[in-house]
């Protein structure tokens, strides 16, 4: 029951003003990054829009997530279209927010030490909230970026029958080798979204 009222307590954030406002601030800013990308190889991309839909899952659950997801995905197309829109592609984006939701909502986020000799250890004291960080990443990837992105491009046409089985071990590939880099950059940063929360509006914000 404490799973399905998770879904409750994250409807109820989108009464607030206050939230929406927040989650319109998150979404704007996940927009803005999806300009930001690192391409070290042709075929490998890291971006960074996650960051922000990451941080709506943390603060106000799998509901607000979900909806956050379809917002950056729309806007996003909106402010930098590429192709078509399709809203089967936007079912990823919507799944993305749900799973963030899910694993993080009301965590209280890890506080890592990056000095030298120091962050192990810091690990270690933070291992929950950073664990329920990685399989929160590391399902995104797998559910979204592997399999649904994979099968709403094959339905859209862009990737041919006898390819599919290829594209989708060469996106587990990809997926594998961004996922320590994606967990390393999420951690503070959900850390400092965190922060910034409770100084701006107090510590009403229950975190488990």
């Amino acid at each position: 029951m404490a799973f399905f009222s998770m879904f409750k307590r994250s409807a109820l954030e989108l009464k607030s003003v206050r939230s929406l406002a927040v989650i319109a601030l998150l979404v704007a800013v996940s927009v803005v990054l999806e300009f930001l990308i690192i391409q070290p190889t042709p075929d490998l991309k890291f971006g960074f829009s996650f960051l922000g839909l990451a941080s709506i899952g943390m603060l106000y659950g799998p509901v607000a997530g979900a909806l956050g997801g379809v917002a950056i995905d729309v806007l996003g197309w909106i402010v930098r279209p590429t192709g078509s829109f399709s809203p089967i592609l936007t079912v990823a984006t919507l799944a993305e927010g749900l799973i963030y939701g899910i694993f993080l909502y009301q965590m209280s986020p890890a506080k890592l030490n990056f000095a030298r000799g120091e962050f192990w250890k810091s690990l270690k004291q933070n291992a929950v909230p950073a664990l329920r960080t990685f399989f929160a990443r590391f399902t995104v990837n797998v559910v979204c970026n592997v399999f649904l992105n994979t099968i709403g491009l094959f339905i859209l046409g862009y990737i041919a029958a006898d390819r599919l089985w290829l594209s989708v071990w060469t996106r587990i590939g990809k997926n594998a080798i961004l996922l320590p880099f994606e967990v390393l950059i999420l951690i503070p940063v959900l850390y400092i979204v965190y922060i910034a929360y409770r100084s701006a509006f107090g510590k009403n914000k229950k975190a488990v």
